[in-house]
């Protein structure tokens, strides 16, 4: 079975690298003109020109944008651009998230908001200005990142594990006010997938490894497209009657330690 998104326009909140930049790569591969936001630093600066100039030069529609996802008013500047070049948008992927261990009594109100946030607010954002373009569309497709963190409160601090677990509330909603326009939302949660944040936590290659075969029932570590996979999956027709939902990409970790 070919997962096809042929004619869509999909939208990557936070596509610059990881697994965000994993799900821009297998929506272009599936047919889908392409647009992501990144944060306007050096590292997704650097990373957006490289993933421009790889989609590009194999004909894709591809475009980027700086914004800060926490920002109403770059959510919103956003969005104009995407009406501006589309007029309509298909699919959107939720893929900001930030985290670092932190223990629980010395996080301060300030670093609470910044990771809700980043993990929770910003999704809300997104999907609402997205939901005009879906509209126009006639049909949408929603896939947030969650967090497999929600279920054992890890994720190395609470504010993140509590955001996260925000997001299951946000999609039940979405689906119960959007479903009846053709417009739906499923989250996956991930756990344990060998990004930038992981390789800052635990720099080792080695070590890394070992972490995987030790907590993973699977026996390794989870790789952006591994989430891509099951994106892709939701974000298709093959997925057409599937919405509410909550699918765990773990290598079978939250439920089996």
């Amino acid at each position: 079975m070919k997962l096809d998104l042929t004619n869509r326009k999909t939208l990557v909140i936070g596509g610059a690298r990881g697994i965000g930049a994993a799900i821009v790569r297998f929506c272009a591969d599936a047919g889908s003109a392409v647009a992501w936001s990144y944060l306007d630093c050096e590292a997704d600066r650097k990373a957006t020109e490289a993933l421009l100039a790889e989609l590009q030069g194999k004909g894709v529609n591809a475009i980027a944008f700086p914004a800060d996802c926490t920002s109403e008013a770059d959510t919103v500047k956003l969005y104009e651009q995407i009406t501006a070049r589309w007029g309509e948008l298909d699919s959107l992927v939720y893929s900001a998230g930030f985290t670092n261990p932190m223990n629980f009594c010395d996080i301060s109100f300030d670093n609470w908001r910044k990771v809700v946030d980043i993990n929770l607010n910003g999704a809300f954002l997104a999907i609402r200005e997205s939901i005009p373009l879906m509209r126009k569309a006639g049909k949408g497709a929603i896939v947030i990142i969650g967090s497999a963190a929600i279920v054992a409160g890890g994720g190395g601090r609470p504010d993140y594990a509590a955001a996260k677990a925000g997001l299951e509330g946000l999609n039940r909603a979405v689906t119960k006010n959007f479903a009846p326009e053709n417009i739906r939302c499923n989250i996956v949660h991930p756990s344990l997938i060998e990004t930038d944040l992981l390789k800052q936590r635990h720099p080792d290659p080695e070590k890394r490894k070992e972490l995987g075969n030790k907590e993973v029932p699977l026996r390794r570590l989870g790789q952006p497209e591994d989430i891509a996979s099951a994106t892709i999956f939701l974000l298709s027709d093959a997925a057409s009657y599937i919405t509410g939902q909550s699918l765990y990409v773990d290598g079978g970790r939250t439920f089996c330690k």
